[in-house]
């Protein structure tokens, strides 16, 4: 499916075993199926996807890892920063973060991640983006959902405030060994 949507630069992918997991913490679905069929690379020309290599893999963007870093930053964010603007724009914000699970980083500072404590019927969970300047939108239910959202002219500039296009539907695989 993410083939047929997305325009890949190069024939080499690093995909993704058979882990399902972080943690305790099961990866949706739609997300399962990129890295197992695309992959570890940049996506959309701005954000870099990580696969699962399990808890004791020795890459620093195994998702494993990243995931756990990014939810320092949060938690650093809501034990020492409580007040600011992203998190006080709606009540919510506070547990939106406190139940985080990032999983995409932007090379512009924005971090994605799912809201565990709303997973839906099929496994999915929304999808929201932060950007530590303006605040945390909803991108998306799906990660197929999320890809059309930025990539549509009038859907990308209620989740990335100063997209002025729609991100390209890119693909640019990375090597584990190399990046």
């Amino acid at each position: 499916m993410y083939k047929e949507l997305l325009n890949i630069s190069a024939a080499n992918l690093t995909t993704a075993r058979n882990i399902t997991q972080i943690g305790s913490f099961e990866i949706p679905p739609s997300y399962l199926q990129f890295v197992q069929e695309i992959g570890f690379g940049r996506l959309l020309g701005l954000f870099l996807t990580y696969i699962p290599l399990g808890e004791k893999s020795s890459y620093c963007d195994a998702l494993e890892s990243r995931n756990a870093y990014w939810k320092s930053i949060f938690q650093m964010y809501l034990k020492e920063y409580p007040d600011m603007l992203f998190i006080e724009q709606e009540a919510d914000n506070k547990e939106r973060l406190a139940n985080a699970e990032p999983f995409l980083f932007s090379e512009n500072g924005e971090v994605v991640f799912w809201d565990s404590r709303n997973r839906d019927d099929k496994g999915e969970c929304p999808i929201y983006l932060v950007d530590f300047s303006t605040g945390i939108y909803l991108a998306g239910n799906t990660f197929k959902e999320f890809i059309l959202n930025l990539t549509n002219e009038t859907k990308v500039k209620t989740i990335l405030k100063f997209a002025e296009h729609p991100l390209l539907k890119t693909f640019e695989p990375l090597s584990l060994e190399t990046y």
